[in-house]
């Protein structure tokens, strides 16, 4: 029997490839320079992150070359104007959108910036809840957002109960800008002993953080046992290998080159220039050996502290907490409010808070996933300890401090 043909439906039973559209002309994408006049891994990461969203082009040759364009095509900058006046000039030179990162503040330029005043804070509440009551900021540069920093850390550790000391190299030198590592390592050591034991010591950034460990081990001081040294920006190359591995409060770069870039095309579109500056607040402290010790006299207070620093995630609570300690639940209530300024029960939830930011910044997980990881119950009830403690919800707060694409 003659076979029949096939039908061209038969014939044609997948869809043909869709032919590629061929633009007529090449597209304008918005080509924007980057004037950082430094290195920030997180910054640029922000920066790359929303680029890719808004499709730009981006220009970093001036972050390889350390010079300044004359004529360039770019749309818009994304800048630091802080020490560099050639930088500055050619900035005022141009009518293109620009946005500014960091503390300085520049007539006519919008300015995403940190929270000097909030990391001053988290600094202190750090320290005060190891039980600290001696403290110091090493003041290294005379910058405004140093002071700031200052100013904050510590208003809020003597509302605390704690002392704060300055250690200004400022006021050393006279704003002298010349001087060796040498006479300023032996001048450190020399401020250090002169200082009541155990100290917590904040310093403006990471870099004069390690300066202070340098100056402890030169000195024979002890860190952490004598002096816990705490910095500021948690850069991983520098915290991670110093001498004494760097605790650093975590300043949220990466969502300052995010919102910075987000600021930038909000002003490529016509949108008004901000009057105020953008504060971006920071994550929190990222705990290293150089601040991982407790300071705390009462042995059954730290004992409890300890314990749940270690098993906040699991099912404790205040009284299981207080069954780990030869001392009655008043009691230990009493002593540990005394010496931490916080409950049991609010040092539990404080560390769960702390895991559940970290996470809600850092990975994609699910609310109820983090959540039963940090030791909440379930995603209800930390919803309700962010709304109480924070103001916003959890999607709301990974959605201001996203760090990954």
């Amino acid at each position: 029997m003659p076979r029949r043909p096939r039908s061209p439906k038969t014939l044609s039973a997948s869809p043909a490839a869709p032919v590629p559209h061929v633009p007529s002309r090449v597209e304008k994408r918005p080509s924007i320079l980057l004037a950082l006049a430094w290195y920030s891994p997180a910054i640029h990461r922000g920066i790359v992150r929303y680029a890719r969203e808004a499709g730009w082009i981006v220009d970093s040759s001036m972050e390889r070359h350390k010079q300044h364009f004359r004529t360039w095509r770019e749309d818009g900058i994304i800048c630091y104007l802080h020490s560099d006046p050639e930088l500055y000039d050619f900035v005022k030179a141009t009518r293109k959108p620009v946005v500014n990162i960091g503390n300085g503040r520049h007539p006519g330029v919008p300015n995403v910036r940190p929270d000097n005043e909030q990391i001053g804070i988290m600094a202190a509440d750090y320290y005060m809840a190891r039980g600290f009551q001696n403290l110091a900021y090493f003041l290294k540069s005379p910058t405004p957002s140093t002071v700031v920093r200052y100013e904050a850390f510590k208003k809020r550790a003597t509302e605390k109960g704690g002392t704060v000391h300055l250690i200004d190299w400022v006021a050393h030198r006279h704003a002298a800008k010349d001087y060796s590592e040498t006479e300023l390592i032996k001048w450190l050591g020399k401020k250090l002993g002169e200082l009541p034991m155990p100290l917590g010591i904040l310093a403006e950034h990471d870099e004069p953080a390690i300066e202070v460990i340098y100056a402890c081990l030169e000195a024979g001081i002890r860190v952490p046992e004598q002096v816990a040294v705490l910095g500021v920006n948690n850069d991983p190359l520098r915290c991670d290998f110093a001498p004494v591995p760097l605790s650093s409060i975590d300043s949220n770069h990466e969502v300052t080159g995010y919102e910075a870039a987000k600021l930038l095309d909000r002003l490529l579109h016509g949108e008004p220039a901000p009057r105020e500056p953008i504060f971006i607040p920071p994550v929190g402290v990222v705990t290293r050996l150089s601040t991982d010790i407790l300071a705390i006299k009462h042995p059954h207070v730290a004992s409890a502290l300890m314990h749940i620093w270690h098993n906040y995630t699991k099912r404790i609570n205040a009284k299981t907490v207080a069954a780990t300690v030869p001392l009655s639940y008043q009691r230990l209530h009493a002593a540990f409010l005394e010496n931490v300024g916080r409950t049991l029960a609010d040092e539990i939830t404080h560390k769960r808070l702390e895991k559940a930011r970290g996470m809600l910044a850092e990975t994609d997980k699910k609310a109820y996933e983090i959540a039963l990881e940090c030791g909440f119950p379930n995603d209800d009830r930390m919803g309700r300890v962010f709304q109480r403690v924070l103001g916003m919800t959890p999607m709301e707060y990974r959605q201001r401090n996203r760090k990954r694409a």
